[in-house]
Order: structure tokens, then sequence, then C-alpha cells
């Protein structure tokens, strides 16, 4: 029988898959616009590919970090060599090492991916223990290698959300049962800052709570309480927004750890909001409008 990998993996866990793992498995680093890919190339966890989740994206500056072209993405992942048949593993080098990690799963998820995990502590975790590092000059491409399974998008609308979904579901009743709750991601002072603000009804929920003094994830039972002081109803559909949709992505990571159904993420978060809302829909940390 096949052992189930864990949602949140650990850098044993990984070391004994990359021994002897018996169902497919794809590890990928994941980066945001090739910010790292030299240093992916200078060392990186053994049989990891490169990652840019920004690959085959139209920035605007509403959505400076958008979701790639579908045939694109499609074949960019087959030259990774995932398929639909491989369970994803990331990480990133982010201190915690949810940053991109998070965002590629939300990523993923949304294109079909069923089986995906991130490694708790990233990069950082995996070097600190003294684990093995490979050191490739190489192109990704596994086609090269043999490699014949396609990765084939299976669209989840329900993972995205968009400015006007925002603004039809602020127009409703705070009571109303078709209202979705809205937690977003960002630090208080981002969230209450004079020079920010946030949406209507938004509940602060920020990202740095998740990490314990080790920059690792913290237990399930940890972050159930995290998520119960804030508000969240975890049986009910959720949208998660930050500043640009990253950590808004790790929010919803967590929820579904554990056993939201329904958690999604607004893709142009404040950095649209704040372009685009009317000033009566930007909540400043007082609890007033902004005024223009």
């Amino acid at each position: 029988m096949t052992a189930t990998i864990p949602s949140v993996i650990s850098c044993q866990e990984l070391k004994d898959l990359l021994q002897s793992s018996s169902q497919p498995i794809a590890i990928l680093e994941a980066d945001l616009g090739k910010q790292v890919e030299a240093d992916f190339k200078a060392g990186h966890i053994p049989k990891a590919r490169y990652f840019d989740q920004l690959e085959h994206t139209t920035p605007t500056a509403f959505i400076p970090r958008g979701l790639p072209d579908v045939k694109s993405f499609e074949d960019y992942l087959t030259r990774l060599g995932v398929s639909n048949d491989h369970h994803i593993i990331l990480y990133d080098r982010s201190a915690n090492g949810f940053f991109a990690a998070s965002r590629a799963w939300f990523l993923l998820k949304t294109y079909g991916a069923d089986k995906v995990s991130i490694l708790n502590g990233g990069f950082n975790a995996w070097k600190k223990e003294d684990n093995e590092i490979e050191k490739s000059d190489e192109s990704n491409d596994s086609t090269k290698e043999g490699q014949t399974n396609k990765f084939t998008v299976k669209l989840n609308e329900q993972m995205v959300r968009n400015f006007d979904q925002m603004v039809s579901n602020i127009s409703l009743d705070k009571d109303n049962p078709e209202r979705i709750q809205v937690f977003d991601a960002r630090p208080p002072n981002l969230f209450n800052g004079a020079d920010a603000g946030h949406m209507p009804n938004a509940v602060n929920l920020p990202y740095g709570s998740l990490f314990d003094q080790n920059q690792h994830l913290k237990s399930k039972e940890q972050l159930a309480q995290i998520f119960d002081k804030a508000g969240v109803d975890l049986s009910k559909p959720t949208i998660y927004t930050c500043q640009g949709g990253v950590t808004a992505s790790a929010l919803a990571f967590v929820a579904q750890l554990l056993g939201q159904k329904e958690p999604s993420v607004y893709m142009g978060a404040f950095t649209e909001w704040q372009q685009r809302a009317p000033a009566d829909l930007i909540i400043k940390g007082d609890g007033t409008p902004t005024t223009q």
C-alpha cells in the first residue's frame, strides 16, 4: 500500500521519499520572477526542478502576478517533468519556506493538480540539517530524459476571486448568508495604516502569525487556534487577500490543511483594490473611509 504524503512535509520525510518512494514525485523550487535562479543552479535539493510561476504570465498594473496562459503552462510543467500523476513537493528560499511555495501551491491547485505538498522550513531548513545539495547548470527540460506523461490543466475557478466579485460580495448585507468572509494576511501596520487600509469587514490574520520561532509552520492545533481566534469559520467559503496575492495563498493553504473545503484567493489583492475601489470601500485604521 502506498503511503500518503502529508500536505506539510518535513526534511526527513523528503529524504526518505528521495531514497525509496514507490510513487512518482516531482520536487519544484518555487520562485516569483527568476529572483533565485542563479542560487538554484549553485545548489538545490536533489532532483528538484526550478519553477518560475510567473513564466507565461502577463503582468498588469492591477495584477503584477497573474495566472499563466493555460496551454503554455501545460507545456512548461511537462518540460519540468511534471504530470498529473505526480505528487508535487514545493519549497522555496524564503525565511520560512512558504512565501513563493504557498503561492505556487495556489497556482497548481487552481490548475487542477490534485497532490501538492510544501516542505516545512523550505531550503533553509534543508540546508541547516546538512542534507545533500545538488548543483546543476543544466536546463529544466525533462523531455530530453524520456519524460512522456503530460500535465493537463483542469481549471478550478472557485480558487480565484476577481475585483468585480469582491465588490459584489461587499455590497451584500453583513448578515446575508451568501456573503463570504474575507481575511487579510498583511501585517497590522498595513491593514490598519492610514496610508494603506483594508476592505470593509475584512479581518486581519497576519501571515507572520503562522510560523514559530524556528521559522517552521506551527502545528495544526496551534494554527486552528489562530484561525479560530481570528473568527474564521472553516465550515464556510472564505476569501483570502493580502498585498499582491502571495501571502494570502499561505492562509488558503493552511485553511485547507485545517479542513476548509472552499478557500479562495483574491488575485489582485490590495494592490488592485487600492487603485480601483471607490474611497468609501477603503477603510483606514480608525475605521473610517478614505477621502480623495
